[in-house]
């Protein structure tokens, strides 16, 4: 699932990263799986290797793909667990502000 939401993010990065929108994936896979992975498709956001789980842990994040949404104060606005859609993700960022 994480994977298949991943296009999605790139074109929400693309077209709101001039708006202030930063996107951040954590992996703790293999780093040398995720760097393949992220030069074979390109993505252009950053990608946080998370090999020990540290910040899984420090985020609690029980399932994948669990997504964090913060407003421009740092305020946590809204959150999801599992797969989202495009328009799920708009509506994610709709309530930290961004339309």
């Amino acid at each position: 699932p994480c994977r298949k939401e991943m296009p999605d993010l790139e074109t929400l990065y693309a077209r709101f990263k001039d708006r202030g929108l930063v996107v951040l994936a954590i992996s703790d896979e293999d780093p040398e799986k995720v760097r393949s992975f992220i030069d074979a498709h390109h993505y252009r956001f950053p990608v946080l290797l998370d090999p020990g789980r540290a910040v899984n842990e420090a985020f609690r994040v029980e399932g994948i793909p669990k997504n964090f949404i913060y407003d421009r104060e740092g305020k946590l606005a809204a959150q999801s667990i599992d797969m989202r859609t495009m328009q799920q993700f708009l509506a994610l960022l709709e309530k930290a502000g961004l339309k």
